[in-house]
């Protein structure tokens, strides 16, 4: 019998966000369930932390470099091969509930941007075929900015007979703290009644479902009771004074408020408070320490909120007997800085608060149970590993491999390095290679980077690229850095003859 897939995801969630993973404030008794009955795997990263590139990646198999989805406001190409497609073809059914993001969200006229995103009429009507997924409901945007109350979400809203402009707006998203939205209105609460909504169906065939919620992306805020849930004076960050000065010239930049004399050429607003880097957040210079402690205890909410619902679908799972045949992911499309280092939200300074994620794999009978493994992980896997478990050939287009040895045995190591590339700018590329030890940060364009020693300095305080006594180190992971991006190429064509 081929297995179920439901893979569940948040946006912009921090690794160290789950209780039993470590982090002793934060209340997450749902995720804590699904790692005892699972593996949490401690060293998974994005391909990318930004929110399209990302998500293209756990679709495609490929690298941002690859499927060409490359920042926010590019079009994820739908004459690719997805996920979705191959385990479509194979017999089974596909859904996906809550955010996409395959396509611009800020170009008026695009098919996920306004006005289309408002027409109640369309997407009542429609709910697919998209990118692979037979059937979707969908919905975008964060907190109460008015683009979070569109699409199947918004006209569903209305359905209730509620007015979305009560609780959003084009004011919205800059807030923090309690919403006043009822809880049962609140988007994560319908993603997850959609995916609920689903798994009861009595169709014996496999599915496999994205269930994507939005939460916990700025803007902070939350409605009760998981608005006051946390304390913001139990917030603390990892910071060190003085700490952007050994780095390279954009964090230096960034931290001054000097970016316009980096001379970039930028695809942003230039007149945003970091003078327009695509996706590169804030410093705490810009943010009232007491504000930054109410932002994380929001964010904590926002987290505990989604777990509440993920309960809710793992017991729906179990109820209606299909979870012991279900391989269920749990992860994340990128992570935030969270206040550590002085920085909030994501961007191009690739600190492990952005590039490494939260990454949860239960399969009843399959995955030992409560295990944690340091074996390295890349969402460009996920593809590949899900269609093996699946007992599917893997196409040579895909630039992942299988981990599912891995998830098997999680003490195994199928990867010695984990590849990030963010191409923030069309003159600001940063590639990061993740080994067991090490990780290069570098910019390709400026010949600069970081190297940290993530044995002995797990917090990346210390930038050792030009510590003479690690030349050799950074050398060595330069060159495989270069062996990496051949290893990456192909597939090549066969060749018939010498010429």
């Amino acid at each position: 019998m081929k297995p179920n897939v439901l893979l569940i995801t948040t946006d912009q969630q921090h690794a160290n966000t789950i209780h039993s993973g470590g982090n002793s404030i934060i209340q997450t008794p749902n995720l804590d369930k699904l790692y005892a009955n699972g593996v949490l795997f401690r060293r998974a990263y994005t391909a990318n932390p930004v929110c399209s590139p990302s998500r293209a990646t756990i679709l495609t198999g490929e690298y941002p470099s690859r499927h060409g989805c490359w920042n926010i406001g590019v079009n994820l190409d739908p004459g690719r091969q997805f996920l979705s497609d191959l385990l479509r073809s194979q017999g089974y059914r596909t859904a996906l509930f809550g955010k996409s993001h395959f396509r611009p969200v800020g170009t008026k006229g695009e098919f996920e941007s306004p006005p289309n995103i408002f027409d109640r009429n369309f997407w009542k009507s429609w709910h697919g075929p998209y990118y692979g997924f037979e059937h979707v409901q969908l919905v975008h945007g964060h907190a109460d900015e008015d683009s979070a109350y569109g699409m199947h979400y918004g006209a569903w809203l209305w359905d209730q007979g509620v007015d979305p402009r009560k609780y959003f707006g084009p004011d919205g998203g800059h807030r923090e703290g309690v919403w006043n939205i009822p809880e049962d209105l609140h988007y994560t609460r319908w993603t997850a009644d959609q995916t609920i909504s689903f798994l009861h169906s009595d169709d014996t065939k496999p599915f496999f479902v994205w269930c994507s919620f939005q939460d916990p992306h700025n803007a902070f805020l939350c409605p009760e009771p998981w608005g006051t849930q946390y304390d913001p004076n139990d917030m603390s960050f990892n910071r060190r004074q003085n700490e952007m000065y050994d780095k390279t010239r954009l964090h230096r930049h960034l931290w001054d408020g000097t970016m316009h004399e980096l001379g970039l050429n930028f695809l942003a607003d230039p007149d945003h408070e970091t003078a327009g880097v695509q996706c590169l957040g804030l410093t705490s210079q810009n943010v009232p320490y007491n504000r930054e402690r109410q932002w994380l205890a929001s964010y904590y909410g926002m987290i505990s909120l989604v777990d509440f619902h993920l309960g809710r679908i793992m017991q729906t799972l179990a109820d209606t007997g299909k979870l012991d045949n279900t391989i269920v992911i749990f992860s994340t499309d990128h992570g935030d800085y969270a206040g550590n280092h002085g920085l909030w939200l994501k961007g191009p300074i690739h600190y492990e608060d952005v590039i490494k994620v939260p990454f949860i794999v239960s399969w009843p009978g399959h995955t030992p149970k409560a295990q944690e493994s340091q074996s390295l992980m890349s969402h460009v896997d996920l593809a590949p590993t899900l269609l093996e478990a699946c007992g599917f050939h893997i196409p040579a287009s895909m630039q992942g491999i299988s981990q599912l040895h891995t998830w098997l045995n999680p003490q195994t190591l199928q990867r010695d390095w984990c590849l990030v590339e963010n191409r923030a700018e069309s003159d600001l590329y940063v590639k990061t290679l993740v080994t067991p030890q090490f990780k290069l940060n570098y910019y390709l364009q400026w010949d600069e980077g970081e190297l940290y020693d993530l044995g002995k300095d797990p917090l990346e305080f210390n930038n050792l690229y030009n510590n003479p006594d690690y030349t050799h180190v950074k050398i060595s992971l330069l060159q495989k850095l270069i062996s990496v991006s051949s290893e990456i190429e192909g597939p090549w064509a066969p060749r018939n003859s010498f010429a």
